[in-house]
């Protein structure tokens, strides 16, 4: 989850979950996890809107639109769902979202395009859209019906107005597919370089020792060990710690804990 003021500007509207006074929440039946931040001046409108753990709701988001009160107009999300600055998610029908999407700033998702007379023979096109697990849309624009797998990265600027296979990077308007969107193993050398990286940030801004292991894939400091191939953290949670997870998460790197007790511990559903 991202930093958020201590002040009184948010309020607590379920389990952890904050709304801030100056943001618009009007939803018929809204559910959101743990961690969840709806920021200033966002609007969450609709008939349904489930938006699972830690999601993050920039200012100036917007999730509805004028057909969201529509009986299949929803949004489902999964947890780590992230909208950045001025980003829409247009609820004229339905719109599912798997675990860990970012819909950049001025991202854009379209269930409904229409403005001119379908009876005249202009086009309209109402359809539910369905993004996977791990894709990431900066700056990009995706089209009512469109389908996207899991593994997906858009270029800058992209619009995608036809179906998006799993593990695909696509690039341009309309978008293409122009390769994988991510490697399928790192290699011990790729593995170093990243926790390196890592772990000078993290001394850089909490002046504690960082040390890593690449065989093993972890970073320790300040008594707690954050594995990187499980997404796991053990250990006592502390301010440094907290930094750590969260330059981690910055690049991309979360972990499914709370703290509880002054230490780390999964999510209680994830529990076993």
């Amino acid at each position: 989850m991202c930093p958020v003021s201590k002040s009184g500007d948010f309020e607590e509207v379920a389990d952890r979950v904050l709304v801030h006074r100056q943001a618009i929440l009007d939803v018929e039946r809204f559910e959101a996890g743990p961690g969840t931040v709806i920021n200033a001046h966002a609007r969450v409108f609709g008939t349904a809107v489930h938006i699972g753990r830690e999601g993050w709701i920039d200012e100036y988001a917007t999730i509805g639109g004028g057909s969201a009160y529509d009986p299949g107009a929803y949004l489902t999300a999964g947890r780590w769902c992230a909208l950045g600055n001025y980003s829409q998610v247009n609820l004229a029908r339905g719109v599912t979202l798997g675990d860990e999407v970012g819909v950049g700033i001025g991202s854009r998702i379209f269930t409904h395009g229409a403005y001119l007379s379908e009876w005249e023979g202009f086009p309209v096109s109402f359809a539910p859209v369905s993004v996977g697990s791990r894709v990431w849309l900066p700056n990009a624009q995706v089209n009512p019906g469109v389908t996207i797998g899991d593994d997906v990265v858009a270029a800058a600027g992209a619009i995608i107005t036809k179906d998006v296979p799993a593990n695909s990077l696509v690039v341009g308007a309309p978008a293409t597919v122009r390769g994988a969107a991510k490697k399928p193993v790192l290699s011990e050398a790729e593995r170093l370089g990243v926790l390196t990286t890592i772990a000078a940030e993290i001394e850089d801004l909490t002046a504690k020792k960082a040390m890593l292991d690449a065989g093993r894939g972890t970073i320790q400091v300040d008594g707690a060990t954050f594995d990187l191939d499980e997404r796991f953290v053990t250990g006592p949670a502390t301010k440094v710690t907290e930094t750590a997870r969260n330059q981690l998460r910055r690049r991309g790197i979360r972990f499914a804990v709370e703290v509880h007790d002054g230490a780390y511990r999964p999510w209680p559903e994830l529990a076993g």
